[in-house]
């Protein structure tokens, strides 16, 4: 791949982290879109809806700091491999649970927790491994970043969602059983990685306990500016985007009349823009800026979100949510850039898992307003309410996440 005329290289051990990335998130997509259909098989309560996507959301704020920890401490490519075997043996017992028809709420949100707490010792060990796995320079690290994104959005939106909800019809197992062969294929992928026995940049001094490695990342995140306000707005961003995505089943349904397999497909279409926007982040980047990149996606977001709320068309459902997509997953991978060049490498695992404690944390809140937002008023009413603080908070951010602050910010 070319970028200003130098050509980027990411190496074999970066593309086996992409090919695990891609299977492991096509069998995710699957359990997103059949999850919350096997939730509704029995209650149609939207309370019901965002506990599940509670459940999956709040391992985040339980144990990203512990995880954070882990990471840099262990071989990232060891903690890939076991939260596979992890998450493997949770939806191997959801299965059975499923085909012995013992399967209840209870079950739902125990599998999603758990799920959760996988997906935590992931993706921290993931992100914080690319810069192992390629380099530092800002260039190679955005399209790295790119990549893995657009392979996320493809799996989990894209090519997961319409196969999960196609084969939930089928028989209402298959989507979770198919998640768990992903997961053992994404392992194997892993397992084939050669790396160093220790993360790049960790010393033979004497280890720290765990609570003084926790707290070093939160100095490091606390004392960054930059930093803070990335995390900042991240958080408040994912708010209006875990509303969004916990009633999003029950808008396709009782809003704009879809079936099963139609929720799926507005997944997909979210990857269809997502896609693009993970594609093209680097380019967008460079031409425009990373400020300009975030504060316009984010605004835009807002603006696409509103729309789902005000306008009961399916069509144009399907258009807003690849506007969200694409503006979503560029900030994504701005964001993403951004941090892995401002962070230490034997710090970067504990400063991620700071940073993501308080992204996350808005997702349970974002979760829970718009189960009671839809209870109390009305499914459109979350969206309508969500894009308006999006919107809002770009606005509020400009003065310190713009160009110009983002430039002063990696120089330094």
């Amino acid at each position: 791949m070319e970028s200003d005329g130098v050509k980027v290289r990411l190496g074999g051990r970066f593309h086996r982290l992409f090919g695990a990335t891609l299977v492991s998130a096509i069998g995710t997509g699957m359990h997103a879109a059949a999850l919350p259909l096997l939730t509704l098989q029995s209650t149609s309560s939207p309370m019901a809806l965002s506990l599940v996507v509670v459940a999956a959301e709040i391992p985040w704020v339980l144990l990203a700091l512990h995880a954070g920890v882990v990471v840099d401490r262990l071989d990232r490519r060891q903690v890939m491999v076991w939260a596979d075997v992890g998450r493997f043996a949770v939806l191997a017992a959801l299965v059975v649970l499923i085909l012995t028809a013992r399967v209840n709420l209870v079950w739902l949100v125990l599998a999603a927790f758990l799920l959760g707490i996988g997906q935590v010792f992931f993706d921290l060990a993931a992100q914080s491994a690319i810069p192992d796995f390629v380099s530092r320079d800002p260039r190679i690290l955005a399209t790295a970043n790119g990549r893995i994104v657009a392979a996320e959005s493809n799996g989990e939106d894209f090519a997961g969602p319409p196969l999960g909800s196609a084969l939930f019809g089928v028989w209402n197992f298959l989507p979770f059983a198919g998640n768990a062969l992903s997961f053992a294929a994404s392992g194997l992928l892993i397992c084939s990685i050669r790396t160093a026995a220790k993360p790049e940049g960790t010393s033979e001094a004497p280890r720290k306990s765990m609570r003084s490695d926790i707290v070093e990342g939160i100095r490091w995140l606390s004392g960054n500016r930059t930093l803070r306000a990335l995390a900042a707005v991240s958080c408040l961003g994912n708010v209006a985007a875990t509303a969004q995505f916990a009633m999003l089943a029950l808008l396709a349904k009782e809003v704009l009349g879809l079936p099963d397999f139609g929720f799926g497909l507005l997944l997909t279409a979210t990857a269809a823009g997502a896609t693009a926007g993970g594609l093209a982040a680097a380019a967008a980047g460079r031409r425009f800026g990373p400020g300009a990149v975030m504060l316009v996606g984010k605004a835009g977001v807002g603006m696409a979100i509103l729309v789902l709320g005000l306008v009961a068309d399916s069509w144009v459902a399907a258009a807003m949510m690849m506007v969200t997509g694409a503006l979503m997953t560029a900030e994504k991978v701005v964001i993403s850039t951004l941090r892995q060049q401002i962070v230490p490498g034997e710090l970067l695992g504990r400063v991620l898992s700071s940073s993501r404690l308080v992204v996350m944390a808005g997702g349970p809140v974002g979760a829970a307003l718009g189960g009671v937002l839809a209870s109390v008023f009305a499914v459109q009413v979350s969206y309508v309410v969500a894009g308006v603080f999006l919107i809002l908070v770009a606005l509020a951010f400009c003065p310190v996440l713009n160009n110009r602050a983002l430039a002063r910010a990696t120089d330094e």
